[in-house]
Formats: structure tokens, C-alpha cells, sequence
């Protein structure tokens, strides 16, 4: 699952006529251009594009782009999926924290693409399932819902998207008054149900098209933002007034068996729970930043529908048994093509087809963090954790 990286596959310059894959496929747009030392990684090929000009080398294609150190993306997948926090990883690996997120936010773009590819292609075979996965960024005074949509036979994510809410239920009087200091200043910008419209229209594509053929069976609980949330996308509301997109709901608190309905979502949730260390109950590695902790899920939902079976057995090689994508027939025409090159290669945003609005969140650092407070002082705090989108390296966004 390393495809070496021998020749140009389009012109690095957004501009250029040769930055599409189509048009470059050929192999007289460019030209060698020397060789460059690296202590890194030795002689490295140089090329230049007879268009626009534009010199590049191999690495410009790698996913070890601009970095001056190597690691192994798979393993460090697994050990995100494995529970272990970025000092832990960083610890065993020798590496600083800031490297081990720099690789993981590499990681998660290339996991995304392979991800947006299914959508306009994708025929659902299966029914879904949505519900909301509470967990929290900062403290505990910042909980959030991340809304996933699950195919309900195969438990594959077909989406995921982050919401910021107010802090709510049994509280200490310090702690209710640190949250009115928080409402002084700061205020959710989104509700779940905005945020619940963006992936249904984001999967709206494959859900058409499974609606042509048969009836679309949609299982969520009893939260009252879903309802709504249908009703004000056109499409979905004329599909259910014709009896082609039918909405069930259940109780949230329902056993949680293989028998309930919501069972795909709620076996989800477990993974996370168990998988991700930033979700754990009592967690010591909570997610500081929203847009990195979205990147962290995005590896999850990669681990988790194309490398993970769908079902544990103890089995000496489960790498042959099927994964969660095999079980709902979810394909495209590049996935191979895709996988085969997941750990080695640079994918670039502006080569995705129609990008789904949850993705372009996650990739162009789109999600607004709440500010710092200091509750002693009873304000603002000078001290932030969130990173600024301009302050991200312009070869990671775009």
C-alpha cells in the first residue's frame, strides 16, 4: 500500500491548464529539471511544467510533503484508532507533538478524499440510521453532538458533522456560575438541526437514487431537531408526502441490542467510546481544538469502514474478513486506485469532485472554537487553544 512516486500527476499550480489529472495524463507537459539533495530522502527528481513554468519535484506528490522526517501513516492510524493520545504516539515514536498532529492532519485529508469519492456514484443498498454523539472540546462547559449517518445493515459512516452546545443538565453554583460568565460572551453559533441539514444534503445524492428503485427507511430517536431537519430539505419532504422516504423514530433509551433499531448508531458510538481516547469516559486526553478533534474522527471513519471487519472474531488474519464498506456494496469507480495510494500520496482539495460541505469543514479548518475564559477573573482569557485557519500551511488546505 505504498505506490512509489516516480513521475509527475498533474501541475502543482491551481492555474495551470495541467492541474487537472485528465489533462495531464500524458507525459509531454513537463520536463526534468535536475535533481535535488535531501538528507532526508537522498536525490530527489525535479521537474518543470511546459505551460505555466512551475518547478516541482516527486515529493511534491508524497503525503510526506514539506516534512523532514518519515513515519508510518498506517501504524499511526492504528494507534490513533487504538485509544492513544498524541504524547503517547509521539513518545513511542520520537517524535514532537506538533509532528505527530501535523501527520495526523495529512492523514485525515487523504482518509476524507477517499471518503467524497463514494458520493456522487454511490447506489445505497441499505437503509440508514442518524443520531448524535455527545462527547465535549475544552472542558466540560463546551459539550458538543457529532450527528453521524450509519447505514443500518453495515454500520458504514456515511457522514459526521460537529456542533458546539450550551452546557446543560445537574451543575455545582460554582459551576453555574462559571457558565453565565461563558453566556456573557460567548453563544453557540449553530444548532444541531443546521448542522443535521448539511450531511442529509450532503448524502441526498445516493439517497435519490435509492429512492427511484424502492422505499428509503430512516431511523433515528426521538430528537426534535430530525423532524424538522427533513421537512426543510424539498427533496426529502416530497420523497415522504410520496411514501419513498419513510422516518421512524425510537426511544433513546431502549436496550441497546442487536434487536433495537438504532442498534448501527449505538454500536458506533461504542467504537468511538472505545477507540478514539479523547471519548472515553473520565478521559485525561480531552480534544483542545475542534477542527483537529473532527480531524482525529475523520481517521476513525476511515479505520473504522475500510479496515476494520464488520464483525470481531478471533481469527489469526482479520484483514480477510469483510470490512464495514464490503457489507453495504458501498464502491466507486477510483476507490482502489485511492486505497492503494492512502499512506504514500498527497491528495489535494482542489481535486475533489463537489466536495460534501462536512468534509470542507474538516479540511479547510472551518469550525469556530469558543473563546478562552479565565473564571477566577470572571472574562476572557488571553490564553486560546484553537489554531487560526490562516495559520495553517496553505499546502494542507488547499
Amino acid at each position: 500500500m505504498n505506490t512509489p512516486i516516480t513521475k509527475p500527476e498533474f501541475c502543482p499550480r491551481k492555474t495551470c491548464y495541467h492541474h487537472q489529472r485528465e489533462r495531464a495524463k500524458s507525459d509531454d507537459w513537463y520536463i526534468r529539471y535536475g535533481i535535488h539533495h535531501s538528507k532526508c530522502r537522498g536525490d530527489i527528481q525535479r521537474f518543470r511544467c511546459k505551460a505555466c513554468g512551475k518547478t516541482f519535484s516527486t515529493q511534491t506528490f508524497s503525503i510526506h510533503y514539506w516534512t523532514h522526517s518519515t513515519i508510518d501513516y498506517m501504524d499511526l492510524a492504528q494507534r490513533i484508532y487504538s485509544c492513544s493520545s498524541l504524547l503517547q504516539i509521539g513518545r513511542y515514536k520520537h517524535f514532537t507533538y506538533r509532528v505527530v498532529q501535523n501527520r495526523i492532519r495529512r492523514l485525515a485529508r487523504n482518509f476524507l478524499a477517499i471518503m467524497n469519492d463514494f458520493y456522487p456514484e454511490q447506489k445505497l443498498e441499505e437503509n440508514l440510521v442518524m443520531d448524535g454523539f455527545e462527547s465535549y472540546t475544552i472542558s466540560q462547559y463546551f459539550p458538543n453532538n457529532i450527528t453521524i449517518i450509519v447505514g443500518k445493515d453495515s454500520q458504514f459512516i456515511y457522514a459526521g458533522v460537529h456542533t458546539l452546545l450550551r452546557r446543560k443538565g445537574r451543575m455545582t453554583k460554582q459551576q453555574k456560575i462559571n457558565r453565565s460568565i461563558i453566556d456573557d460572551y460567548w453563544q453557540p453559533v449553530r444548532k444541531i438541526k443546521d448542522d443535521v441539514k448539511v450531511i442529509l444534503r450532503d448524502c441526498l445524492l445516493m439517497m435519490q437514487k435509492k429512492m427511484k428503485d424502492s422505499i428509503l427507511e430512516f431511523y433515528t430517536d426521538n430528537h426534535t431537531a430530525y423532524p424538522s431537519a427533513l421537512k426543510e430539505i424539498e427533496e426529502i419532504k416530497e420523497a415522504m408526502n410520496q411514501g419513498k422516504f419513510v422516518h421512524y423514530t425510537y426511544s433513546s433509551k431502549l436496550p441497546r441490542t442487536v434487536d433495537n433499531p438504532l442498534f448501527p448508531v449505538n454500536y458506533v458510538d461504542r467504537q468511538i467510546r472505545k477507540n478514539i481516547g479523547e471519548h472515553v469516559r473520565e478521559t485525561v486526553k480531552h480534544g483542545r481544538e475542534i477542527n483537529c478533534q473532527m480531524e482525529r474522527m475523520a481517521v476513525f471513519i476511515g479505520m473504522h469502514n475500510f479496515f476494520t471487519p464488520h464483525r470481531i472474531r478471533h481469527v489469526a488474519h482479520p484483514e480477510n474478513e469483510p470490512t464495514h464498506r464490503d457489507m453495504g456494496q458501498v464502491s466507486s469507480s477510483k476507490f482502489e486506485w485511492i486505497k492503494e495510494r492512502l499512506f504514500s500520496h498527497r491528495h489535494v482539495f482542489s481535486h475533489l469532485n463537489n466536495p460534501a460541505q462536512w468534509i470542507k469543514r474538516i479540511w479547510q479548518f472551518e469550525y469556530e472554537n469558543p473563546p478562552g475564559f479565565n473564571f477566577g477573573r470572571g472574562g476572557l482569557s488571553d490564553k486560546v487553544m484553537a489554531i487560526k485557519p490562516e495559520d495553517l500551511p496553505r499546502h494542507l488546505v488547499a
